[in-house]
């Protein structure tokens, strides 16, 4: 590491006070008591945040807008659309759970992408964006909520079930949602929180 002007952090596992120096490029800054990976300096970080930010909204958009997947059993054929799979929930009279299912598949990850969109902007302009501190916070306090992974994992486990009761075909939504995981995984891997933080904070109108 590059010991240039140090910040302060506390490990995330075991609550030790570290100072950490500013970081080069590849750079990586670890807890010395637990090994706890504290910061990193990857390369074109920023870039590559706003990039997979951006193709994920796009996944995630054609993830809503075509049949997710389709059942045929016993010459009785019906398709299912993302929303409609949360609308069946309402339908239901399981209204806390469609709203939870939705939230965490759906509206948490669009949110936290769209704060890291608008993030990412305002750092490259010169007079910053309004809000960009409270975008930023907002996006940080919505990952732990985001469970996009979880959902499609539990969605591949039914598939299993699934397939010995009836004719089962992954509709293009499926596949668009697994690529909006994949550039949302992406995304939280370049996430570096100090170094996000001390960008923002350099921004005027942040």
């Amino acid at each position: 590491m590059t010991a240039l002007a140090a910040s302060r952090m506390v490990c995330h596992e075991c609550d030790l006070v570290v100072d950490i120096p500013e970081l080069a490029v590849n750079d990586k800054a670890y807890c010395p008591r637990c090994s706890y990976l504290l910061a990193s300096n990857r390369p074109n970080a920023f870039s590559k945040m706003f990039a997979y930010s951006v193709a994920a909204l796009i996944f995630l958009a054609l993830a809503n807008a075509f049949p997710f997947l389709s059942l045929n059993a016993s010459g009785h054929e019906q398709s299912v659309t993302l929303p409609e799979s949360v609308a069946v929930l309402f339908n239901e009279d399981h209204v806390l759970l469609s709203a939870i299912v939705f939230a965490t598949i759906i509206g948490v990850p669009a949110v936290l992408l769209l704060g890291i969109v608008y993030v990412s902007i305002a750092i490259r302009l010169p007079q910053g964006l309004p809000g960009t501190r409270r975008a930023l916070r907002w996006s940080l306090n919505l990952i732990p909520w985001s469970m996009a992974e979880i959902f499609l994992i539990g969605i591949l486990v039914s598939f299993i079930k699934i397939v010995s009761l009836a004719n089962v075909a992954l509709g293009m939504s499926f596949w668009a949602y697994v690529a909006f995981t994949v550039f949302l995984i992406l995304v939280l891997i370049n996430i570096d929180r100090r170094e996000v933080w001390r960008r923002v904070q350099a921004v005027r109108n942040g």
